[in-house]
């Protein structure tokens, strides 16, 4: 047994509120960055090449750079169980 009193509904709500809030303030500041990189920019790969604006490549860039993430760590969990 710890000596921790036991949680309430209020330390829940507290936790809900903070998290609404820095949801709030990021998709506020994504917000700023499309609008602000909706130019247009030549993007290139081997033979392809097309035009897409700045915050797009950056979120495909993202979504690409996650899924490389999560299939390392599948690879690297089926080693560890061997």
């Amino acid at each position: 047994m710890t000596d921790e009193p036991p949680r309430t509904v209020n330390d829940s709500n507290d936790r809900i509120g903070i998290i609404l809030i820095v949801t709030v303030i990021v998709v506020a500041l994504l917000a700023i960055f499309v609008i602000q990189n909706g130019d247009p920019i030549r993007v290139e790969f081997l033979l392809f090449g097309v035009s897409l604006p700045v915050w797009l490549v950056v979120a495909i860039s993202m979504v690409v750079g996650v899924l490389l993430a999560l299939a390392w760590r599948m690879v690297r969990g089926r080693r560890a169980r061997r």
